[in-house]
């Protein structure tokens, strides 16, 4: 089976799992608009409790994204409220790409400016491992055929 990989080593154990990205306003709304496809380079933050991507309202303005519509947010906190929808494209290390993915705007931090959610997630199979008091984390597209079981005999 072909597929697209990546791994992220980190120096010791992770308190969470950053990684760099490339991301732009989605290639088909560019053609369809004739908008420009710029890129930029950030770091993402890999969020298993998040059910979609988001992306910082900073990075939305300095890539000039486009709006779609709008959608309520729930925060970790238990806040809702209203934020701005996009379609960008995303593409971590070793081209492991997703086109038009639809994402959710947040105010971001100094940190990250993409929060990778289980929309994405679940498109693969993602393993953090700690051996040797440093985390590992591989991600592959698609999924594999097996699931890890560390239970089974």
């Amino acid at each position: 089976m072909i597929f697209e990989a990546l791994t992220i080593a980190s120096p010791g154990i992770a308190k969470s799992i950053l990684m760099p990205v490339v991301i732009n306003q989605s290639k088909t709304l560019c053609q369809k608009f004739n908008l420009p496809h710029e890129a930029i380079d950030v770091y993402a933050l890999l969020d298993t409790g998040a059910s979609m991507t988001c992306i910082s309202q900073s990075l939305a303005k300095k890539l000039n994204l486009r709006a779609i519509s709008q959608g309520r947010m729930n925060t970790a906190g238990g806040i809702i409220h209203e934020a701005n929808l996009y379609y960008i494209d995303l593409l971590m290390r070793n081209n492991v790409s997703f086109v038009n993915i639809r994402t959710m705007e947040f105010t971001g931090n100094d940190k990250f400016d993409v929060l990778i959610g289980m929309d994405i997630l679940t498109l693969g199979d993602l393993a953090i491992t700690n051996a040797g008091q440093r985390t590992v984390t591989s991600f592959r597209v698609p999924p594999d055929t097996l699931h890890i079981d560390y239970t089974a005999k």
